[in-house]
């Protein structure tokens, strides 16, 4: 089975889109940040997982093959501004600063995911030639650990 590299880490953002919803679900439900941080340690898990991936399978293939990261260098340094901000969401000790934190990571996350969307996948689709593309997205199946046709 022949996998788009890109095909599957969208698939990927349908996934982090309702664990967003899920975090701002529990944000407003909470009474206490120890409720709201099991929550918050599940999706800051997987949004880690997701960069770590993107950057192996998308971000540094592309940046080998165009030889920069160019109009991408904003992607990357959003993947650091997530990655602090749910290493500092899952510290927090206060629970309205907890909510406040949370609608703020939700809206930078969602951002991000939509220029993926818009400009990630696309130049990638452009840079990278479809053959190579399922090479990476074979790596990207087996980074998940999936099985897949040999």
């Amino acid at each position: 089975m022949a996998l788009d590299v890109t095909d599957a880490l969208a698939g990927e953002h349908g996934v982090l889109h309702f664990l967003l919803a899920q975090l701002e679900e529990a944000a407003a439900r909470a009474t206490s940040t120890a409720e709201l941080r099991p929550v918050a340690e599940t999706v800051a898990l997987a949004l880690l997982a997701h960069q770590r991936v993107e950057d192996e399978t998308m971000l540094a293939p592309y940046e080998r093959a165009t030889g920069s990261l160019g109009p991408l260098r904003c992607l990357a340094h959003e993947h650091e501004q997530m990655d602090h901000g749910l290493r500092v969401l899952v510290r927090l000790a206060d629970l309205d600063h907890a909510r406040t934190h949370v609608t703020e990571l939700a809206a930078l996350v969602r951002r991000h995911l939509a220029r993926e969307e818009q400009l990630l996948f696309g130049v990638v689709r452009e840079a990278l030639p479809e053959a190579e593309r399922h090479v990476l997205g074979a790596r990207w199946a087996a980074l998940r650990g999936l099985a897949t046709e040999g």
